[in-house]
């Protein structure tokens, strides 16, 4: 049974839920209930005689309100901050002027969020359109031919994702070029290396 009588557990009236309960019922995990616990998000309203914790459908609905709030990737932090905010008043005079600073705190946070997934946006775009061009391109890319493409002069400034593509060719030009070089060397040392013989011949 998900719910159980408060007379069960420690005589008061209503229906609680135990921990495990809890957690199914909100699609977490106990641990999860136990660390909100920890932060002050949510506490038990009571425990059993054998001092198991006991939750409301209040606790129930909190969760799943952490839950979406998290989805749209807002931090723990600010979720306690805002019920902080709300335990401190009983009428909306007493929270309201706390409130609106905080959500507008997290709105202005928002906004720059958003400015950034924009730029990002813009740079994956253009690097998209870029890369599509290369598909005919049958030159080696690399920090000395990509710059220099009709295609990238052709715009205000190198997206950042294909700057970052540029770089991963000059790094893997690097890289072929060090084993190359390693691979010449080590044919030099074979070559300078005198073959050494099993047989001994006598004097």
């Amino acid at each position: 049974m998900g719910w159980m009588r408060e007379s069960e557990g420690n005589g008061n009236n209503g229906r609680l839920m135990r921990i495990g309960d809890l957690a199914r019922k909100a699609g977490t995990t106990m641990r999860t209930i136990r660390y909100y616990e920890q932060l002050g998000l949510i506490a038990p309203a009571a425990r059993t005689r054998g001092g198991f914790r006991l939750y409301e459908e209040d606790d129930l609905r909190k969760l799943r309100l952490i839950k979406n709030l998290q989805l749209v990737d807002t931090p723990l932090s600010q979720v306690k901050a805002f019920f902080d905010q709300r335990r401190r008043g009983r009428v909306a005079s007493d929270i309201a002027a706390g409130l609106s600073a905080l959500l507008e705190q997290q709105l202005r946070e928002v906004e720059q969020r958003i400015a950034q997934f924009r730029v990002m946006e813009a740079s994956l775009r253009e690097t998209i359109e870029i890369l599509r061009c290369c598909v005919e391109c049958s030159l080696e890319p690399g920090p000395e031919v990509c710059p220099r493409c009709p295609v990238i002069t052709s715009r205000p400034a190198i997206p950042l994702h294909m700057q970052a593509v540029i770089e991963l060719a000059q790094r893997a030009d690097e890289v072929a070029g060090f084993s190359a070089q390693e691979q010449e060397r080590n044919g030099l040392l074979t070559a300078a290396t005198p073959k050494l013989s099993c047989r001994h011949d006598p004097d």
